[in-house]
């Protein structure tokens, strides 16, 4: 059938009905080729062809692949010369579904949150299980209130409403105030915090923002302003100007947030349930993000170091170590003391406004500074996102949000004067001194996570929870006892109902969890650190292992897998059967997937594969190598930050330990005030107790300093006994030592220290890492493979062939298999 359209262009229709039978299609088909026309004439074929294109196609499984391969543009490549308009139609489709096929990838690993696998490890479907479980997740099915379980969208919508408004919405009224004269707080002594903002500090903050976070009601993320910068930033300049001038209308227009709710269990129902994050808009928190910098620089000199979250150069694991250390010195002194773990209410979201200005007035900060920040919160508002849709907005009148840059500054800025509070206390006799050397401080913060401990004492006990009142009344940083807990130490001897008949919270006993980490006076178990290894078997369900690669599952394992018991290798010193425990779950997912793990599927020996790349290895980590270069930052931080709490107890350190920071590091001579005798490396080439170690067993003096200990030969009267003669021999090589090295203390000159496996002289993880593999031999080769670009899969197929771990024809034929 031969047809004309109006733009005078011809073409020819062929309807067909295909044949049903398979032995009838090829002849149909031949038919079709016979058929065409013999002009040039535009030919359509259209009609049920009774043959299928792709399996999706059909109903069941009896699928002919071959009748299917007929309809592609590729058969037709095969079997002849395409012409330059079906060469240009197969780019130009070939580009588009790729387009397609990667923008659907992009969309899919972006909502899954899933940020370890690169390109090509894993297959879409993978990203789409991951988002669809994220959704279902986040998803909020019913609500409780009263009893009583909310299902339709505008019961729930009204009752988060109701909360946030009754919590972030509603002024409450401060019972006292504190006496700041008296707590004697340190102050800021900077007047650069009310300096304008320049362009180079506005790209700073947007340099340091993530990319890829989600963005708040205007919908502009950090990749945004890092990609458009030179477009926009006149327009960011002068918003931060009329911000520093205080001279904008209607900032509250761009200070909205929406509060996304992020479940803290499975099935949760209460509102306890969900954790609060605000997505904040994006030039509010730029503007927020800006004065957190200024902000963060002069913290440490402000903060306590009894707290140390948000603050450089401090740590979560120093609150736990001085909290381990300190309950295990007063176990082993048998001195009766209790820990209480405190439970702040609604801790961010509760602060006082009024107490805020008023402690940033005492510490120093300027009116200006108080002014922008006085601006960033009166005009805070928030809308609650229920399963993505936005509800009523809510006028903030107290609280930080969650999600501000700025929020945890000002909040440990809040909390820090109970600290001040409790040594006041002591000081007046309301509290009584703890009986230990270790006990710089009473109480450990973490944010809004307290610790305190107290001597098993019932006015003590009154007067704490008396002074936890009064300061809740003074913040509105209100103390929940009833959640709050308390563990008694050595007091098996005393009426522990009396002491803490006024006490109304929980009391427990241990081992316990303190910060996420097993916390008990005696030595860690395995059983201790069973959650580690729950926690690594639910990042290894089974399916993952099917849909990612073994590249992917060897980034899974490096970057992730790994990565789990660093927080705990760092504080702790595990059990050797844990190590073991882990690598077996780290091989049976690189090397078995979702399978079962046997000999024969562990293509290369461990050791191999946890060795460096640089040294042939695929560069997972060796946790026993790496959890030894964690545990060195202990001793390096004697050295560099004497200030933090745990100083002057025991780090969690072995002698292998001590061994090797003494090797990694010298100690030069000033003072003497830093430099222990026997222990430091600081005169020849290894510390004097391993030149003399007999003679180191029968000093009493083993911590002594260096200044001490040369001060009137101090070192020679430490030594308790008479010397033998192999004593003699060790006593005159070290007399000899000091002699021929005519040590002179240098007054106020600091002892110094250096670590040798970096140009800085800085300890790092990574440098006391490498150095446990000083003396195996590098392989370029291995080097050169993961350096070149290639697919992820391809540079692990080609280690796995430089480790003559591929069936190749010649390692068949050693084996005289059959092979082509």
């Amino acid at each position: 059938m031969a047809m004309t359209i109006t733009d005078n262009l011809s073409f020819i229709i062929t309807v067909v009905n295909g044949p049903s039978e398979d032995c009838d299609k090829e002849n149909f088909l031949a038919e079709l080729v016979a058929a065409k026309p013999p002009t040039d004439t535009p030919w359509l074929v259209m009609g049920d062809f009774n043959i299928i294109y792709e399996a999706r196609d059909k109903n069941n499984q009896n699928l002919n692949r071959r009748l299917m391969g007929r309809f592609r543009l590729d058969v037709a490549l095969e079997t002849r010369t395409l012409i330059a308009e079906e060469h240009q139609f197969r780019k130009d489709l070939k580009i588009r579904i790729l387009g397609l096929a990667a923008v659907e990838k992009a969309r899919k690993k972006q909502a899954s949150r899933v940020k370890w696998l690169k390109e090509g490890d894993a297959n879409t479907r993978f990203f789409h299980i991951k988002m669809n479980a994220r959704r279902r997740k986040n998803f909020i099915h019913c609500l409780q209130q009263d009893g009583n379980t909310l299902h339709t969208h505008e019961d729930k919508a009204a009752h988060l409403h109701a909360h946030f408004n009754s919590i972030l919405g509603t002024r409450r009224q401060r019972g006292c105030t504190l006496n700041w004269e008296a707590l004697r707080l340190s102050t800021i002594q900077d007047d650069s915090m009310d300096e304008p903002f320049t362009e180079d500090e506005i790209w700073e903050a947007i340099k340091n923002s993530p990319k890829e976070k989600a963005p708040g009601p205007d919908d502009f993320t950090g990749a945004f302003y890092k990609n458009c910068w030179h477009i926009i930033k006149k327009e960011i300049v002068d918003v931060f100007a009329s911000f520093h001038n205080l001279t904008g209308g209607n900032f509250g227009s761009i200070n909205r947030a929406m509060i996304t709710l992020l479940p803290k269990k499975d099935s949760p129902r209460s509102m306890n349930d969900f954790r609060p994050i605000s997505l904040i808009h994006s030039v509010a928190k730029l503007i927020s993000k800006t004065l957190a910098m200024r902000l963060a620089a002069r913290l440490g000199d402000l903060v306590s170091h009894a707290q140390s979250a948000f603050i450089k150069k401090r740590c979560i694991q120093d609150n736990f170590l001085y909290v381990r250390n300190m309950a295990r010195s007063l176990h082993m002194q048998r001195k009766p003391s209790l820990f209480f773990k405190l439970d702040i209410t609604k801790a961010f979201d509760s602060v006082s406004w009024e107490y805020l200005v008023e402690m940033l007035q005492c510490r120093g900060f300027s009116q200006h500074w108080r002014n922008w920040i006085v601006l960033l919160l009166s005009t805070a508002s928030s809308r609650i996102l229920l399963n993505g849709i936005a509800g009523e907005p809510t006028t903030h009148r107290r609280g930080l949000r969650q999600g501000d840059p700025l929020s945890p500054y000002l909040f440990i800025l809040a909390i820090d004067p109970i600290q001040r509070l409790l040594n006041k206390a002591t000081q007046e006799g309301l509290l009584s001194p703890l009986s230990n050397r270790a006990a710089r401080f009473k109480i450990s913060l973490y944010a809004d996570d307290a610790a305190i401990f107290i001597n098993s004492i019932r006015n003590d006990v009154n007067n704490l929870i008396s002074i936890l009142k009064f300061f809740g009344e003074a913040t509105s940083l209100q103390v929940n006892l009833h959640k709050s807990s308390v563990v008694p130490i050595k007091c098996a001897e005393q009426n522990l109902s009396e002491v803490l008949e006024n006490f109304n919270g929980q009391r427990g006993n241990f081992p316990i969890t303190y910060l996420g980490l097993p916390l008990t006076p005696g030595h860690i178990k395995r059983i201790h650190l069973q959650p580690v290894m729950d926690k690594l078997q639910s990042r290894l369900a089974g399916w993952k292992g099917k849909l990612i690669q073994q590249s992917g599952r060897k980034t899974l394992v490096t970057s992730v897998l790994s990565s789990i018991p660093t927080y705990f290798l760092t504080a702790l010193k595990p059990p050797k059967q844990f190590l073991t425990d882990m690598n077996k779950i780290r091989k049976k997912f690189l090397w078995a997937g979702d399978q079962e793990i046997s000999g024969g599927k562990c293509k290369v020996n461990w050791k191999k594969v946890c060795s460096p790349i640089k040294m042939g290895g695929l560069g997972v980590l060796d946790l026993d190598k790496f959890a030894r270069a964690l545990r060195l930052r202990w001793l390096w931080f004697e050295w560099e930050c004497p200030d933090k709490p745990w100083v002057g107890t025991t780090p969690p350190c072995d002698e292998l330990d001590e061994q090797i920071f003494a090797a990694a590091t010298k100690v030069t001579i000033g003072n003497g005030r830093k430099a222990k005798f026997w222990t430091s490396n600081w005169i020849g080439h290894q510390p004097l107790k391993y030149l003399a170690p007999a003679l180191f067993n029968h000093s009493k003096g083993k911590q002594r300093l260096v200044q001490d200990a040369l001060t009137n030969d101090k070192w020679i009267e430490d030594i308790r006994h008479e010397l033998s003669m192999p004593l003699i021999r060790e006593f005159f090589a070290v007399f000899r030592l000091i002699w021929d090295n005519e040590t002179n203390l240098e007054e106020g000159v600091e002892d110094t220290i250096i670590w040798r496996w970096t140009n800085t002289g800085k300890y790092t993880a990574k440098s006391a890492y490498l150095a446990q593999f000083v003396g195996r031999e590098d392989s370029r080769a291995a080097t050169l493979i993961w350096k070149i670009w290639a697919p992820s899969k391809c540079k692990n197929f080609a280690w796995l062939v430089l480790q003559n771990r591929i069936w190749t024809s010649d390692r068949l034929q050693l084996r005289q298999w059959p092979n082509n």
